[in-house]
């Protein structure tokens, strides 16, 4: 690990990266190509969330010419284990920020965060609401499930999603973040590294969130709040990153968690975007409490974050 920080190369990786996918929400932008959309979804897929991966692979190849092993392009035998355990991560995560909206909602501590529903009647409201603009519900034959062992299903289905289908898309982001971008900032310490990706990640996200990606209804605080969501969740991503000592478990980890965003729609009446739901409000606090359990629990891990060599 270098004692000195490369600024000239993060700053350069961040504008080419920042290039790259920006310019595709450009061309979205002036063809007039409205997200959620087949082609922008083809867009968004096959070209802005690679630009992380496509920055990376530039960089190095053509500029630095090193290769890409200290970034997580690897697959240590020995952390297998960390691998298995990335799903209870996960499900650590998706739990807690249920239970934050149990306690704040439910409880009517803040009602924006609106209260939690399992039963049968508010799911089959909630899950109608959610299709009801997109397919015809009427040809749909839905098992006949309680909504209790739906969710555990939907559960086991973002994790097997996020471990096979997502991955080459989740591969394009995890590539730049928790490769080059947590290597070249591992010196500032588990901290100061996680809050500096977690606000590029964040920022990265800009054009899509104000054409309505996760805020639709106020895309322009939506920005604050990703970044905010983005932060949160990045001392648990490091941690997975450099405990399965390759990008894999990054990528994992991501992917199961965009595998499974409708969970709060389904399950939680009177939502709001801003507050009940893994990208919002439920989902900063619970990566909040992760990271603290992390930075407390793990002493050795804290320690040894800046020398870590994975």
């Amino acid at each position: 690990m270098p004692n000195q920080i490369n600024w000239n190369k993060i700053g350069v990786y961040i504008l080419l990266t920042f290039g790259i996918s920006w310019t595709i929400a450009g061309i979205m932008w002036l063809l007039g190509i409205s997200l959620g959309s087949t082609t922008s979804v083809i867009l968004i897929a096959g070209l802005y969330m690679p630009g992380p991966a496509l920055a990376t692979f530039v960089l190095q190849k053509y500029v630095y010419k090193e290769g890409f092993q200290q970034y997580g392009w690897r697959f240590d035998k020995k952390a297998w284990k960390w691998l298995v355990a990335t799903p209870l991560l996960f499900v650590a995560l998706i739990l807690l920020t249920f239970a934050i909206i149990g306690i704040l909602g439910n409880l009517h501590i803040v009602e924006q965060f609106g209260q939690l529903d399992f039963s049968q009647e508010g799911f089959d409201r909630q899950l109608s609401a959610l299709l009801d603009e997109k397919v015809d519900m009427d040809n749909i034959n839905l098992p006949s499930l309680p909504p209790k062992i739906m969710f555990l299903a939907f559960i086991a289905q973002g994790i097997i999603a996020g471990s096979t289908v997502n991955l080459p898309f989740m591969f394009g982001e995890e590539f730049g973040w928790r490769g080059l971008l947590l290597r070249e900032t591992q010196a500032l310490g588990f901290v100061k590294s996680s809050l500096f990706i977690g606000i590029v990640w964040g920022l990265w996200h800009l054009p899509i969130v104000l054409m309505g990606h996760n805020y639709p209804s106020n895309p322009y605080w939506g920005v604050l709040m990703m970044c905010l969501f983005t932060t949160a969740l990045c001392p648990l991503f490091a941690y997975v990153r450099l405990k399965t000592k390759s990008i894999l478990g990054a990528c994992m980890l991501h992917g199961m968690i965009n595998a499974t965003g409708a969970l709060f729609v389904l399950y939680v009446a009177n939502g709001n975007e801003f507050f009940s739901s893994i990208a919002g409000w439920a989902g900063v606090l619970a990566g909040l409490i992760i990271a603290c359990s992390i930075y407390l629990l793990d002493k050795n891990f804290i320690r040894d974050f800046s020398s870590t060599n994975a």
